[in-house]
């Protein structure tokens, strides 16, 4: 394999070290509040941390992405990048708190100031973490990233355990993490890049980082609403407990994007230092195979255990929730895939069409969902089935639409058959009740995606050796 596969494992490798912790930690933690909260309250958590979510990237016009892709470009100044991402940052922080001033004085509404704290603490820390990641400061991301772990898990046992706070002791201790986050930044980031300084701003360099990062806006906001979809429309028909089972699933499915999420870390520097050479094509091409062949394989490998993971993670008292995650895995695995071609969006500095495909997943999550759950009433397996059309189609559509920018050579039968077999592992796992077909076709599911693939685990295997054969000669 060649320098730049290196340099991606060892970006990987640095990434997966500064992030395992947290996510491991995300999913550690599941069983804790499961036990913790009561499935309304857990509910309720969710929900709030899901208008977060909508809230970060509207108040700060998703202005950390920017920094992120033009910190790494050498034709900018990292200060003055950096800069102007602090100036949106901070005005959209000042314009969030005064709409939440003026709501409170027409209506209060519970836990709306935590909400506000926790979403400016967010997007302030995607700030510094993306110029932190842009300026090759890999060391300070891992160890930030460890420190986040550890104070999530301090404040978290402090606010539930100690004192018993539930939904505000939830939301306290990832907003105060993130702002122990901030300043640990901000102090070590170095004075060669944390120099604030409006001179440093120019008027062209800020319309080329809104350009870029606004249209990522309405792109942001269509990811919302299709994860959102779901868990309001269970919560309008089914209650508030039914969306805490249906939240709770969710968390499973969080086992394959953690690992694809350290990835794509790594990946997004890769794609951006790469994107203009010639043979972009075959980088783009190879990089697939390897993330289909891991992702599928890792897919199917949860589908067959779903059910002791279930009982492990999250309880008796939500047990049920294994019968949403076959699903959601085939659903997440789409997703993976969507998400790796949107990386071609990002390098090539054209956004606008990503919310194009953005537009479709949402659309066909809004009908599914209202179809099954709100007209036939199938409860939330309806929104499981209305995840994994969105993200299918989310998928397919960009595989046609990107193809326009890179043209990736994709082995079409073998990635239809591994899907439609994959697919109907997880329809077989979710709806047949006998354990005889059930175990079987899962577990052959799971071995003919591994023979499949099988020089590219023993190729994945060759690298991974030689790395260490490199390391340890150097060392």
């Amino acid at each position: 394999m060649s320098s730049r596969n290196e340099n991606l494992a060892k970006n990987t490798l640095l990434f997966a070290i500064g992030n395992l912790g947290s996510k491991l930690l995300q999913v550690i933690l599941v069983p804790y509040y499961t036990r913790c909260m009561t499935d309304a309250q857990f509910g309720t958590a969710d929900l709030l941390t899901s208008i977060v979510t909508l809230l970060m990237p509207i108040f700060s016009l998703t202005i950390y992405e920017a920094v992120f892709r033009y910190a790494m470009e050498k034709d900018y100044d990292k200060q003055a990048v950096f800069s102007s991402g602090i100036v949106v940052s901070v005005i959209g922080a000042a314009v969030l708190c005064l709409g939440a001033g003026v709501v409170s004085l027409i209506h209060p509404v519970e836990y709306i100031w935590l909400v506000v704290a926790y979403s400016v603490a967010g997007f302030m820390r995607s700030l510094f973490s993306q110029f932190t990641r842009a300026v090759d400061k890999t060391f300070l991301f891992t160890i930030d990233n460890v420190l986040l772990t550890f104070f999530v898990f301090v404040f978290n046992i402090t606010f539930l355990s100690g004192l018993k706070l539930g939904v505000t002791g939830y939301m306290l201790g990832y907003t105060l993490a993130n702002v122990v986050s901030c300043v640990f930044l901000f102090i070590f980031l170095g004075k060669q890049y944390r120099r604030f300084s409006t001179k440093n701003i120019t008027s062209k360099l800020m319309k080329e980082m809104l350009m870029f990062a606004i249209p990522l806006i309405p792109n942001s906001i269509c990811w919302w609403i299709s994860s959102f979809i779901d868990r309001l429309v269970i919560t309008s028909v089914e209650g508030e407990a039914a969306n805490g089972i249906y939240a709770a699933a969710h968390k499973i499915p969080s086992l394959l994007t953690m690992v694809v999420t350290i990835f794509f870390q790594a990946w997004q520097i890769s794609a951006n230092q790469e994107f203009a050479k010639k043979d972009i094509t075959d980088f783009y091409t190879e990089i697939h195979s390897f993330l289909f062949s891991t992702v599928t394989l890792i897919s199917s490998v949860l589908i067959l255990l779903c059910k002791p993971i279930t009982s492990v993670f999250l309880g008796k008292d939500f047990y049920s929730a294994w019968e949403l995650i076959p699903l959601m895995l085939f659903g997440m695995t789409c997703f993976s895939f969507a998400m790796f071609l949107g990386s071609i969006y990002s390098a090539n500095k054209k956004t606008t069409m990503a919310l194009v495909t953005n537009l479709v997943a949402v659309v066909i999550s809004l009908s599914v969902n209202i179809l099954l759950v709100a007209y036939f009433k199938t409860g939330v397996i309806g929104s499981a089935i209305a995840l994994c059309c969105s993200y299918l189609a989310f998928w397919i559509t960009r595989v046609f639409d990107t193809a326009r920018i890179v043209k990736i050579h994709y082995p079409t039968v073998k990635v239809i058959f591994v899907m439609v077999t994959l697919l109907a592992d997880a329809l077989i796992y979710t709806f047949v009740d006998n354990a005889v077909i059930v175990y079987p076709f899962a577990v052959c599911t799971t071995i003919i995606i591994a023979v499949l693939f099988w020089k590219d685990y023993i190729s994945l295997v060759k690298f991974g050796l030689s790395l260490i054969k490199k390391f340890v000669k150097r060392s």
